[in-house]
């Protein structure tokens, strides 16, 4: 399954809102505003470090305190 640079994006702005668990995706996908599904927000989980690596232009929290 294809994740894309936005797709990732979204991803990362719910995460870094803290709005909700990471692991209830319908939540995420919701929260993400459509941009993303509950399947894609775990296939995210599933390769997120890849994805980190493929989009390093995607600021995640811990790129952001450095």
């Amino acid at each position: 399954m294809e994740i894309t640079r936005e797709e990732f994006r979204a991803y990362e702005e719910v995460r870094n809102g803290g709005a909700t668990n990471m692991w209830d995706t319908n939540m995420v996908a919701y929260l993400s505003g459509g941009l993303i599904t509950s399947d894609k927000a775990r296939e995210v989980i599933k390769r997120y470090n890849q994805l980190h690596e493929t989009y390093p232009d995607v600021k995640c929290g811990a790129c952001e305190a450095n």
